[in-house]
């Protein structure tokens, strides 16, 4: 029996089509040994159909937004240590896991053992790294990717079937909502090695070169990490105020305006490794605060009753 190769997909425009496109193309030499699945939270291009074995559609992208919910940042500059969950955009956690908890039932309905499990995006170096993570899995119910620094990828994972607890086949979203919101971590990267891991199955850890020799790992998202992700609000427990800061980790000059309360803040962001603090009112008297850098909307974060105190535990100043 063929094994099986799941391709975690969310094309909505056509570049990111013209990427998964590619991909499948490579893919096309592998098919007399595997069956390939798309699952996506996006339309594909018509072209894709015929290269594919099957495909699942989802159309709810859900995010997450609650602040619990988002991984926890810091930054430390003494007197003060400023910790952050609106760095980055509203989690994808859940949106990611609904396309892997349907892989995990799809396999088993259709009695399929090993599933490799990659991005439309990757940067695939050869379909020999397919054949020889397949054989991995002969001694190992999973095998995964990690860098020097402890990182585990999340471009590439495979796994085995057989030995996943019941509930893995029942799609739950207070499931998958409840171990991330109980977790330290709040990145879908160091999620996975311990969901795999369950009932003490196995997991061979390749280190991150073997994945891809040159580094690029994916062609689109690169998490935007040349962006200002670094311009949030933060709430000071003594003042009971709400201040904006940010700070430039990649160089570059960007034009920072904060709206709310009808007010209207600009800042300069210049220089690589520069931080700025700047006070914007009392917490209590602000609902929604709108961020753009360089003239597109970045952020926009609402504050009410239902979510006020989970924001100030979780995006805050401190002194030392």
């Amino acid at each position: 029996m063929k094994d099986l190769v799941t391709i975690f997909t969310y094309c909505p425009d056509n570049e990111r089509k013209k990427v998964l496109q590619n991909l499948l193309e490579k893919l096309q030499e592998i098919r007399n040994d595997f069956d390939i699945l798309l699952v996506s939270h996006s339309k594909i291009s018509e072209l894709s159909y015929d290269m594919v074995d099957y495909f699942y559609y989802d159309k709810n992208n859900k995010l997450l937004t609650d602040f619990d919910l988002n991984n926890d940042f810091w930054f430390d500059a003494p007197p003060f240590k400023i910790n952050s969950t609106t760095v980055y955009p509203h989690s994808t956690h859940l949106a990611i896991y609904s396309l892997l908890h349907y892989t995990f039932n799809f396999a088993n309905h259709k009695k399929y053992n090993k599933v490799h499990c990659i991005e439309y995006d990757i940067n695939l170096p050869s379909t020999d790294l397919i054949y020889d993570i397949n054989k991995n899995l002969d001694n190992y119910d999973n095998v995964m990717f990690k860098g020097e620094n402890g990182w585990v990828h999340g471009t590439y994972f495979s796994f085995k079937i057989e030995g996943l607890p019941k509930e893995y086949f029942t799609y739950d979203e207070d499931f998958i909502v409840g171990s991330l919101r109980n977790s330290d971590t709040k990145m879908t990267e160091n999620l996975t090695p311990r969901l795999l891991a369950v009932n003490e199955r196995t997991t061979l850890y390749e280190p991150l070169s073997k994945l891809d020799p040159e580094g690029i790992f994916q062609k689109i998202d690169t998490h935007k990490n040349q962006d200002l992700n670094w311009c949030v609000p933060v709430y000071n427990k003594d003042t009971n105020d709400l201040s904006f800061f940010t700070l430039n980790t990649s160089g570059g000059e960007y034009d920072v305006d904060v709206l709310y309360n009808n007010k209207h803040i600009n800042l300069k962001v210049i220089g690589k490794n520069t931080w700025s603090l700047t006070k914007l009112d009392n917490i209590d008297s602000i609902n929604t605060i709108t961020v753009l850098v360089n003239n597109k909307i970045k952020k926009q974060i609402t504050l009410n009753s239902n979510n006020i105190e989970k924001f100030k535990l979780h995006n805050f100043i401190k002194y030392n």
